[in-house]
């Protein structure tokens, strides 16, 4: 057990990180993903979905898993295996909740999923557009090509990309692109995305690029081809915090139980008991380290503030912020009112190994309580720290 010596020690060295990660083997690591999963697609009885005309299976898909139209974001880059379909006159739309993530495009073949299982991580679908009476989710892991790299912690996860678009909605694959999570400069983001509201700030969205030296603005997007009239800003800012948040939760799995493994067969050498005590150095360390890289993340302490405030023109921030008290927004200086995840209630803590999952607790009990406003977590307003804790502390008693 970590001393709170120990941990206060930890907080003044370099802030432990996930990006560019060692990439895991999927096949031979601590996690085989090519085991069943169990999440919220997997539970869901694809056959009662229903069939219309203009959309396929997509409104009672999403009806299906509560996800709500306002959650809109479209990207008109050809960032997708169905590339083909998709243009500045035709965006991809995606929409999500807390787990789950799908991809529409007008006129393709297949519906596109991503969800957050609680062991594998991202687990992608497809379900195809085709009327059927019994429709089902095939899983498509072919997504792993892109989805599975240091860009997303190094395990099966989601990413957000911000890239220069050209008219054609091909992108200029000879300049670098963003991964846009929390901690990204706001002009860095967005770029092959619509985004709507009130921005106060230079970003890279509603733009397109002829050259890598010339932008020309685009018109906002509005056809009632698609599900909703917007692309807010608001779920634009929730999706860059979610999407990364996932995957640092399934890289905090990943690595402590790759960490726990290999202990046990050097305990098992060694005739050692298999219990805390018996840890290496290096064991403790790692585990440590990925611990405090996921508190630092789910505790905003990179965030990037917002140069202005900002609002959005749907539905959707009334819609996010009823569902859970840690959802409450800011807006004006932070995406959130405080500064806890809500993630750090999701089903994905069901996953970690019962001392994981204690001192994954007893670190976010230190940072909020007594760690806010100082050192490495000096932008924690030690009150909305506090109320955090109280607020998370609740849910987990009610649970």
């Amino acid at each position: 057990m970590l001393s709170l010596t120990a941990l206060l020690i930890l907080s003044a060295q370099a802030h432990p990180s996930f990006e560019g990660s060692m990439v895991y083997d999927l096949a031979n690591g601590p996690v085989k993903y090519a085991q069943a999963a169990n999440n919220e697609i997997t539970t869901l009885p694809a056959a009662k979905l229903q069939f219309e005309p203009r959309h396929g299976y997509l409104l009672s898909l999403l009806k299906s898993l509560n996800i709500p139209l306002s959650s809109q974001t479209l990207v008109y880059s050809k960032t997708s295996f169905q590339a083909p379909h998709i243009f500045p006159h035709a965006p991809r739309a995606i929409f999500f909740n807390d787990d789950t993530y799908v991809g529409w495009v007008k006129g393709a073949d297949y519906l596109e999923i991503s969800t957050a299982d609680a062991t594998l991580g991202a687990v992608f679908y497809v379900l195809e557009q085709e009327p059927k009476s019994r429709p089902r989710f095939e899983r498509h892991d072919d997504c792993l090509q892109c989805h599975h790299s240091s860009r997303t912690s190094g395990v099966p996860g989601h990413i957000v990309r911000s890239v220069l678009t050209q008219p054609s909605g091909q992108i200029h694959t000879n300049t670098s692109s963003f991964t846009t999570d929390q901690r990204s400069p706001m002009e860095e983001r967005w770029g092959g995305w619509y985004v709507s509201g009130s921005i106060p700030f230079k970003h890279l969205g509603n733009q397109l690029f002829p050259t890598l030296e010339t932008s020309n603005p685009i018109q906002t997007f509005d056809s009632p081809a698609w599900p909703a009239q917007t692309s807010d800003v608001v779920a634009h800012l929730v999706l860059a915090h979610q999407a990364t948040g996932h995957n640092y939760l399934a890289r905090l799995n990943y690595e402590t139980r790759a960490a726990l493994d290999l202990q046990r067969i050097m305990n098992e050498m060694d005739h050692k008991p298999d219990t805390e005590s018996s840890w290496s150095e290096s064991t403790r360390r790692r585990i440590t380290n990925a611990i405090e890289a996921t508190v630092r993340y789910l505790t905003f302490a990179d965030e990037c503030p917002l140069p202005g405030p900002v609002s959005g023109n749907s539905a959707f921030q009334a819609e996010f912020e009823k569902r859970h008290p840690l959802k409450k927004l800011n807006l004006k200086t932070r995406v959130f009112e405080y500064p806890l995840s809500y993630l750090t209630e999701s089903k994905a803590m069901t996953a970690f190994d019962p001392i994981i999952r204690e001192k994954f607790q007893r670190r976010l009990e230190q940072v909020l309580l007594h760690e806010a406003g100082t050192g490495n977590y000096a932008n924690l307003d030690p009150k909305r720290a506090r109320e955090a804790w109280r607020l998370h502390q609740n849910a987990l008693s009610r649970n």
